[in-house]
């Protein structure tokens, strides 16, 4: 009977140690620390423009000079009307384009074949003998050679030198009946005035031949936006600030320079924007090379509510044990947020912990894997703090380690896409009649990734070059 009743005694004592010891194993800890406050460095996305150089290559063929010169040289090149003038030289003249002027390149020179006609008046001494001044007409093709630059200013600036002459038809004179060639005095005469010939020419060129017109066609036309993306409503706006020219060459029979506009380039999303069309341009800046240096940014936003949900279908629902499944808790929600520079992460918990923990992050582009993740991720202050007086088994096990992974946001696929379609803009686009884009992007280079009120935005280099190829420039 003493044994029956120690068991009596002892079964309910035993159950009762028991219950203890169960409850001690589920007891949960209340977690409520302090919300880290939201705050962003950048309200809104920021336009990225970076200094780019877009370059405009243009080439003249040699019949393109021919029919300008030949189109705005007037048929009298030349007159003399004064007999008494330069020390009375006893000569007057006058001088046409006789036929079409043709023109070749060799190096930095233009050769010019200029055939002429001319009507000169010209006294001469003959033999001793003084001949009143006589009319002559002749035909004969003067050779020069002209050096082509253009001046800060876009103005044309001609060189021109002699060659030589070969004539058509020889100046002569009657004398006593007998046919006299006269050809060495007119020659002595017109090497009289070859300098003041060439300096008409010379300033014939530079009026007609107009440069900055089509600097300034450029110019407007590189400031037009261009779609990148339908998709997107991505457009590539280009605010010029600078030109820069290399010095013409010869090869072929063309004449080639390239034209570079330095230029502010930025990616804008929504409606295509708004340009002001300029009547003038910056001075030139001559230089040896045209650099291939142009950028834009391409742009990868992750909404976050799109961030938190990526991140709750991976961990709501989870159970994660610690301490050989003593203490287990479960995930029950997931938020995401802004402090500054860090991402706030807010997860709720239940079972062993009952409440919310926060999470910390410098978000943080990977370019191998494409994917942005949060760079020193661990519990915030506030949350750590608490969990070292109540809940320290927290910072044992996979539950941080599982967290971290969950917060890596691939955004390769975005990119290659946004990549797709600005390559594909920027490839024999035809952006307006006679103009036509290319280029080629040849890297990706991350560059800064921030967050906003509504999203996180990374920001990536698309380097490579671009053209404009504008008809008839």
């Amino acid at each position: 009977m003493k044994k029956i009743a120690s068991l009596v005694i002892l079964f309910p004592l035993t159950i009762w140690l028991q219950s203890c010891s169960s409850s001690a194993t589920v007891a949960t800890t209340t977690t409520d620390p302090k919300a880290p406050q939201e705050s962003y460095q950048y309200k809104i996305k920021q336009v990225e423009k970076h200094l780019s150089t877009i370059s405009v290559p243009f080439e003249i063929t040699m019949p393109d000079v021919e029919r300008q010169i030949n189109a705005n040289l007037k048929d009298l090149l030349f007159e003399d009307n004064s007999m008494d003038d330069n020390n009375y030289d006893n000569f007057m003249c006058k001088v046409w384009k006789r036929e079409t002027i043709t023109v070749s390149a060799q190096n930095e020179t233009f050769t010019f074949n200029v055939p002429l006609k001319v009507w000169a008046k010209v006294g001469y001494k003959v033999m001793g003998m003084s001949i009143p001044p006589q009319e002559l007409t002749f035909d004969f093709n003067v050779k020069f050679g002209s050096k082509f630059s253009i001046a800060p200013n876009w103005q044309a600036n001609v060189q021109s030198f002699p060659i030589g002459y070969e004539w058509v038809k020889k100046p002569t004179i009657r004398l006593a009946g007998v046919e006299i060639s006269v050809a060495g005095l007119v020659e002595k005469a017109l090497n009289s005035k070859q300098d003041v010939i060439l300096k008409s020419l010379d300033e014939a060129v530079r009026k007609n031949v107009e440069i900055k017109k089509y600097v300034i066609q450029a110019w407007n036309t590189a400031m037009q936006p261009y779609l990148m993306s339908e998709k997107y409503k991505t457009w590539l706006k280009v605010s010029p600030v600078e030109l820069q020219m290399t010095p013409l060459v010869t090869a072929n029979n063309k004449v080639k320079a390239t034209i570079a506009i330095k230029a502010y380039t930025e990616t804008v999303t929504g409606a295509k924007p708004t340009v002001q069309m300029v009547n003038d341009v910056p001075d030139l800046k001559v230089v040896t090379t045209v650099p291939d240096d142009f950028q834009v940014a391409i742009i990868a936003e992750i909404p976050h509510d799109q961030a938190s949900k990526l991140t709750a279908d991976t961990l709501v629902g989870q159970n994660f044990s610690f301490k050989e499944g003593k203490y287990n808790v479960q995930v029950t929600s997931i938020d995401i947020y802004g402090q500054q520079d860090k991402m706030v992460i807010k997860s709720g918990l239940k079972g062993s912990i009952q409440g919310n923990i926060f999470f910390k992050g410098v978000p943080t582009y990977d370019p191998v894997k494409q994917a942005i993740y949060l760079e020193g991720f661990d519990y915030d202050l506030e949350s750590k703090n608490l969990l070292v007086k109540t809940a320290n088994w927290m910072f044992q096990g996979a539950f941080t380690k599982n967290m971290k992974e969950a917060m890596t946001f691939p955004i390769g696929n975005n990119i290659d896409e946004i990549k797709r379609q600005v390559q594909s803009s920027l490839t024999n686009n035809k952006v307006s009649k006679g103009v036509t884009l290319n280029g080629k992007i040849e890297s990706l280079s991350p560059d800064k990734v921030y967050l906003t009120p509504n999203s996180i935005i990374a920001v990536i280099f698309a380097k490579g070059k671009m053209n404009l190829q504008i008809d008839g420039l």
